[in-house]
């Protein structure tokens, strides 16, 4: 058997998000993309992932910044299994305010905005020589 000029048949070197690939949606895969392995970060958006695929199987839409998620009816589950399945939901939310906290303790409360707007501040001081 030779060897061809490139990549070979099988060969995964250039696959990112291995454990993604397989597992989630182009749409999922996308708002996974581009998270460190080892940041809090990354943790949060898999679990954003994970909760808002587990809420559409339960007929809901979890839509960020909404009162309550939307609820369709025409979903036929046994109640047990969908008991099973919003306890789980609940349990992803508690880790991911868990997370959450995690992350604004790691990082001395600032936030993203906040480190925006002091580098924003801090351009407009030396721009005018204060």
């Amino acid at each position: 058997m030779t060897k061809r000029s490139g990549a070979q048949p099988g060969n995964k070197n250039a696959l990112k998000h291995g454990f993604y690939s397989k597992r989630f949606s182009e749409e999922e895969k996308e708002r996974l993309n581009g998270q460190s392995a080892t940041d809090v970060k990354s943790e949060i958006a898999f679990l954003r992932v994970c909760m808002d695929r587990l809420a559409q199987s339960m007929g809901m839409t979890l839509v960020e910044d909404a009162a309550e998620p939307a609820i369709d009816d025409t979903t036929t589950k046994s109640d047990e299994h969908y008991l099973k399945q919003l306890n789980t939901l609940s349990l992803m939310s508690q880790s991911l305010g868990t997370l959450i906290r995690t992350q604004h303790l790691i990082h001395g409360g600032k936030g993203e905005i906040e480190d925006a707007i002091n580098n924003a501040l801090e351009q407009i001081r030396l721009d005018m020589g204060i």
